[in-house]
């Protein structure tokens, strides 16, 4: 956080900035505080991670009750997380998706992540609907405009995503706004040179060594937009030869690198899913009231890496182990 909170209290810093009634921010530092120390979203078990002299009951009725009838105010909670943010200049980003199943039900999430180092700081989503496909074009668009709206376009340093984020609206979308992007495709995504020539993308490294990176010299069409191509040939797990496949806004010698960078969002998953808050266990259903519970499980995750940050530098540093962990 900023250094003007370095003496203030989380309901201090959350009163000041979402400018909610004291009884409310005291309630939303006391269910950040809970998520860290239960590591569950399930409000039964968030009752029980806070002590405040109110029977048990009281407190569950007390979290029901918070999450049916409060709202975030979209500004406000934006210009929070930007301070709460620990980076300085532009922002790598990173675009994926999550789901999972409630009974019949498919919760179905996409998201917009800050990369930093080793894990995505997530900063906007979007609830996809009962459904387990791919995001839209459209909604891809909505969710980095909104990047856009509250930080500005100027602060993206690059973006990643995998496969399933391609399409021509979306592409374009991303050429006219001049935002650097390093996307993976599928092999058999067809390229067309300026010439007029057709191939399948994985043709141009047919004839490449394994794991040697290939930048093709010329830019390309991938159906109407112009991108740059890059790629290697290795061996999956299975000892098959397979492809990964970029295209890029700019010809970049560093694509293959920052592109690597994208798995930091599954971190984050993992911290919000099974490995750490148990988001799966949730039984909320209603898209409002899951957005509010996202939304403070984003104030506890990025608050909680901050005090790690805060420990590594001022009281005892974080062991990283020979593989980088």
């Amino acid at each position: 956080m900023a250094s003007q909170y370095k003496d203030k209290t989380l309901v201090e810093i959350l009163q000041e900035e979402l400018k909610g009634n004291k009884a409310r921010m005291t309630l939303l530092s006391y269910l950040v505080v809970s998520l860290l120390q239960v590591r569950s979203v399930n409000f039964k078990r968030l009752a029980t991670g806070y002590h405040n002299g109110v029977q048990l009951s009281s407190k569950l009725r007390r979290i029901q009750r918070f999450f049916r009838q409060f709202a975030f105010s979209d500004h406000l909670y934006c210009q929070l997380i930007i301070k709460m943010l620990p980076i300085k200049g532009k922002y790598a980003l990173s675009m994926d998706r999550t789901n999972w199943r409630l009974g019949q039900l498919n919760i179905n999430l996409l998201f917009l992540s800050v990369i930093y180092k080793g894990v995505g700081l997530p900063i906007f989503w979007c609830v996809l609907g009962d459904k387990r496909g791919n995001s839209s074009q459209e909604e891809r668009i909505v969710l980095l405009n909104r990047f856009m709206d509250c930080f500005g376009k100027d602060k993206i340093e690059y973006l990643t995503a995998d496969r399933e984020f391609i399409g021509q609206d979306w592409l374009a979308f991303l050429t006219g706004h001049q935002v650097r992007f390093i996307i993976r495709v599928r092999n058999n995504m067809h390229l067309t040179f300026t010439d007029g020539k057709t191939v399948k993308a994985h043709w141009l490294l047919l004839a490449q060594p394994l794991n040697q990176v290939y930048f093709h010299p010329r830019i390309v069409y991938l159906n109407d937009t112009l991108v740059y191509f890059s790629g290697l040939k290795y061996l999956n797990r299975d000892g098959k030869i397979d492809y990964l496949i970029l295209v890029s806004y700019k010809q970049d010698h560093l694509s293959m690198g920052l592109y690597k960078n994208r798995w930091q969002i599954e971190t984050m998953f993992r911290a919000f899913k099974s490995a750490g808050f148990n988001l799966e266990a949730t039984h909320v259903n209603d898209d409002q009231r899951l957005n509010t519970l996202i939304r403070v499980l984003v104030i506890a995750f990025i608050w909680s890496y901050n005090i790690g940050i805060y420990l590594h530098e001022n009281i005892k540093q974080i062991t990283i182990k020979k593989h980088g962990r």
